[in-house]
């Protein structure tokens, strides 16, 4: 167990994360009541949301 004691800490010769973000392209955003009712401001964001599992529900 002792060769454990000359080893770096893993945080010390390792980045803490890579983050990689798609570049979006711009759009008009909804409108405010459009945008409130949806829950999103942005129409290619604007994506079903299902329950269960696909199916929608009223």
């Amino acid at each position: 167990m002792d060769f454990c004691k000359n080893l770096e800490m893993a945080q010390d010769i390792l980045p803490l994360a890579i983050a990689t973000v798609p570049m979006q392209p711009w759009e008009t955003p909804y409108d405010a009541a459009t945008a409130l009712k949806q829950g999103t401001i942005f129409p290619c964001l604007d994506k079903p949301f299902y329950v269960t599992g696909g199916e929608k529900h009223a």
